[in-house]
């Protein structure tokens, strides 16, 4: 399990935040309409949108429902694996190795439990 202070985890609440602010935009609401209706502040609002305040799972649902919007449109798509940084630096690293190499580690990293995916 990733750790609460991961980068990953940051990103992720960055991304949630950026996805309700296009939602809201999109449904023309003020982030002070949007707190009234779902009873936040709204600088709340605007530290959630900027990924600066997490947000808990009831508020995330009354947000969703206030924007009209499923919450699988909120969510990101697919987090990154943890360790995902690491499998773009290993690319990286093995760019001008040849096929064999890359193929070995390519098969250790799956073996690890990797989620890998050749582009």
């Amino acid at each position: 399990m990733p750790d609460v202070e991961d980068a990953g985890i940051e990103d992720f609440y960055a991304l949630v935040g950026s996805k309700v602010r296009s939602a809201r935009l999109a449904a023309d609401m003020s982030q002070e309409l949007l707190a009234n209706q779902v009873g936040l502040t709204r600088s709340s609002v605007a530290n959630l949108e900027a990924g600066r305040q997490r947000m808990a799972l009831h508020l995330f649902v009354a947000i969703t429902y206030a924007l009209d919007k499923d919450a699988c449109e909120i969510l990101p798509e697919r987090p990154r694996p943890h360790g995902a940084g690491m499998i773009t630096g290993l690319q990286r690293e093995l760019a001008d190795s040849p096929e064999s190499m890359q193929s070995f580690v390519r098969g250790a990293v799956a073996r690890l439990g990797s989620d890998y995916e050749e582009d």
